[in-house]
């Protein structure tokens, strides 16, 4: 019986012995020339009839929509810093319900008369701006639940708070890309 068991070990490693001798690969193939790089698309941006219809519409929604991008870029910097100021978590819960209201007196009604496609451009714009969705912006500031209700909210309406800005893979993204970078050189 031992005589099988160290046979079965010495023909086990003879066998893996001679698959690492044949494993070896040449070291010659290792040096290729050249480099490997992702593929570059690059698109005219001529655009046809309709497509320039769609175009100066994305425009007039992206140009009404990016002001609020702005002033909500200052009034959490203005809440970041008063926050911060803050040592107990209640003063803190109490400061963002006043400033919550204080966002939704101001910008109630103009945010209410947006459309739906341009509530979506400006929860992409979001995105762009500050690195973060809008449903995560509420969940840091409010809360899960709250962040989970307003989300709701905006599924009623087909929007999305969770929706995200990549230029590179939305031909809509791109185009946003695009105006932004226009308007903002003038």
């Amino acid at each position: 019986m031992l005589f099988y068991l160290n046979l079965k070990y010495t023909l086990i490693i003879w066998i893996s012995s001679f698959l690492l001798i044949f494993s070896q690969s040449d070291s010659l193939s290792l040096h290729k020339e050249g480099v490997l790089l992702e593929e570059v698309v690059l698109e005219s941006f001529q655009l046809r009839m309709q497509d320039q219809r769609d175009y100066l519409l994305l425009k007039r929604k992206v140009l009404k929509v990016y002001p609020y991008v702005d002033s909500i870029g200052v009034l959490l910097s203005e809440a970041d810093l008063s926050i911060n100021s803050f040592n107990k978590k209640r003063k803190t819960r109490r400061y963002i319900r006043r400033f919550q209201k204080k966002i939704m007196n101001r910008f109630a009604n103009n945010i209410s008369n947006l459309t739906r496609q341009e509530g979506v451009i400006l929860s992409k714009l979001i995105h762009r701006e500050f690195n973060i969705t809008a449903y995560d912006l509420i969940a840091s500031y409010r809360g899960v639940v709250h962040a989970f209700f307003w989300q709701r909210i905006s599924r009623l309406y087909e929007g999305n708070l969770k929706s995200t800005y990549s230029p590179d893979y939305n031909r809509e993204d791109f185009y946003i890309e695009h105006i932004l970078n226009q308007e903002l050189k003038e």
